[in-house]
């Protein structure tokens, strides 16, 4: 992060890539895969459905350089400057987002997500909030502060700006920030770009909007309300929010919904979808993200959870807790759904390298008969730079291995939609794309690879071989963020990027243009 402290915010930048990114879809080692069991009752496969191609979306988090909201506070995060800058101790902030008190001495800092225009030229800024006391700013230009409102300038080569607060009254706290474009539609939620950029998608996944793997959301009383500052936090983005956006884009939303959800948080979330999704809409929904990872906790408390209640050995244990679980989840939305089901789609997910694994849930008692998809992550290249190679200059011997990558993946994907036609189900991909693991010394390497044209090449060959292999409903992990030394998933490194630069984003456009038959 290029500010006052280059040091602090180059580290919150690889800490958020490691959070989107530090875990591997590749089998587990010690895993056997057992033979393929087939239903008691076979049913009819479904027919082919139409090829369809969607995407994951990036954290909105300032770091994650995708400017999802209008309001630039909205993927920010507060640090504490008092002798050094130090994380904001989360008890000190409210629901809103608010810091309601400083301590003698102290002044606290909102990190601002960067406007894509700065990055050409520099750019007007004008914050807005509400309360009294004292504000600033740290890396902005000619910042002029009056009441409730602090303009600045961008420059266009800074990349982390933030709003410093140095007083702020208990009784009356400086809250309801909210900074953009001096020239910007005061009442836009969403960046249009932005919206603009999603509508070539059939649906949007919200997994790391929902927070899913930070694992602490699921009380409806603490959940992140519309009104919030901040939106990028441990509860996840607001309902209203992910139910708007999907509207304004025409796409199809995927709720991950947090594996600790009580039945009130189940039925209050499933209620405003229901009641505010465009009814031409279909709503996804599925109970936690990857429960067969236990990288992840809510794949931990599920072991731990089956465990106890007894649920058979480690994997049966995780697997039919987890059938509990979603069963529990689907019914609430079943209800909810009872007189429009044709726009609700409850998916199972599983691991793509070990397809078995999902019948311990599916057909853990009646689980199979609140399931209308099977979904796995049918990512390729994991291993294409395991062991890293000694010479790393020329990629070309690279790009052949990784096309060639493609058909074990989807190998054991074809295995996955065997065990949902037996079902008469239908077999979508939750997460797919490139997974190459890097882990020499050459840090800059992953950028070369993935920058390079004959990565879009390998990504449509891809695309393609799925439109050949499965047809219906694929989504990419996912839409943006800076590539990292070890690994990277965006399809886009920052907004606004020219398409010409995106060879991965450029195929899956192309691709989706394809596949409009």
């Amino acid at each position: 992060m290029k500010r006052i402290l280059v040091l602090v915010g180059a580290l919150l930048l690889c800490a958020g890539i490691v959070m989107a990114t530090r875990y591997s879809k590749q089998p587990a080692g010690s895993a056997t895969v057992n033979m393929m069991e087939a239903p008691a009752t076979a049913a009819t496969p479904l027919p082919r459905q139409p090829t369809r191609f969607g995407i994951n979306l990036s954290t909105p988090a300032y770091w994650s350089d995708e400017r999802a909201f209008m309001n630039l506070a909205a993927g920010g995060s507060w640090r504490s400057i008092r002798g050094g800058w130090h994380e904001m101790d989360p008890q000190r902030i409210d629901r809103n987002g608010t810091i309601t008190s400083l301590q003698p001495g102290e002044q606290a800092a909102l990190s601002l997500t960067r406007p894509p225009r700065s990055r050409a030229a520099d750019l007007a800024i004008r914050c807005r909030f509400d309360g009294t006391g004292t504000v600033n700013g740290v890396a902005m230009i000619s910042p002029k502060a009056t009441p409730g409102q602090l303009d600045f300038i961008w420059r266009s080569d800074i990349k982390t700006v933030h709003f410093r607060i140095d007083a702020t009254d208990p009784a009356d706290p400086i809250r309801n920030i909210d900074c953009r474009e001096a020239d910007a539609d005061r009442k836009a939620v969403f960046d249009p770009a932005f919206v603009d950029g999603l509508r070539a998608y059939k649906s949007v996944r919200f997994m790391d909007w929902m927070q899913s793997n930070v694992n602490q959301a699921g009380d409806w009383e603490r959940r992140t309300l519309p009104t919030a500052t901040i939106q990028a936090n441990p509860q996840g983005v607001a309902v209203e929010h992910m139910v708007l956006l999907a509207n304004l884009a025409k796409v199809d939303p995927w709720f991950v919904m947090p594996w600790r959800a009580d039945a009130a948080y189940l039925e209050n979330f499933a209620r405003y979808v229901h009641g505010h999704l465009d009814p031409s809409l279909t709503a996804y929904v599925e109970m936690g993200n990857e429960i067969w990872n236990l990288d992840f906790a809510a794949a931990r408390d599920a072991l731990a959870e089956g465990q106890r209640a007894g649920l058979g050995t480690r994997d049966e244990a995780r697997m039919r807790r987890y059938a509990q679980r979603a069963t529990e989840a689907f019914v609430v939305w079943e209800k909810v759904y009872a007189k429009d089901r044709r726009r609700l789609v409850r998916v199972l997910s599983g691991q793509n390298a070990w397809p078995e694994l999902i019948l311990y849930a599916l057909d853990y008692k009646d689980t199979a008969a609140h399931v209308d998809a099977l979904a796995s992550a049918p990512y390729f290249g994991q291993t294409l730079l395991e062991p890293a190679p000694a010479d790393t200059a020329d990629l070309t011997p690279l790009f052949p291995r990784l096309t060639g990558s493609i058909d074990s993946t989807f190998g054991a994907a074809r295995r996955f939609k065997q065990i949902a036609d037996g079902r008469g189900l239908r077999f979508v991909g939750y997460e797919g794309g490139q997974h190459v693991t890097y882990r020499g010394p050459d840090k800059t390497l992953m950028a070369r690879l993935q920058r390079d044209p004959r990565m879009g090449d390998s990504f449509r060959a891809y695309l393609d071989a799925w439109d050949k292999d499965f047809g219906d409903l694929l989504l990419i992990y996912h839409s943006t963020s800076p590539i990292g030394t070890t690994m990277d998933f965006g399809i886009a490194e920052y907004s606004g990027q020219p398409l010409a630069e995106t060879p991965k984003r450029k195929a899956l456009l192309d691709a989706i243009a394809a596949t409009k038959r």
